[in-house]
């Protein structure tokens, strides 16, 4: 079985210590979320007839994203 990691880079706040690369929340983000479906249009045969068991939402902050942005990435 396959998983799958979104990394959502948007933070309230910045913090010293994160390695990962991040931003600060913006208040549209229609153009990451345009870009997150193309990129899993263009990988969609990845992991060709594995079974998706868990999608991983992580990074920043993901509950910066309204509860639509995610709906609309994940749902397509």
């Amino acid at each position: 079985m396959a998983g799958i990691y979104i990394h959502i880079p948007f933070c309230r706040k910045l913090c010293s210590y994160c390695d990962f690369y991040h931003l600060i929340a913006v208040a549209d983000n229609q153009a990451f979320i345009d870009a997150l479906l193309i990129e899993a249009a263009v990988r969609k045969e990845y992991i060709g007839n594995e079974t998706v068991s868990t999608i991983y939402i992580g990074g920043g902050t993901p509950s910066v994203l309204s509860v639509s942005d995610i709906k609309e990435y994940l749902v397509n």
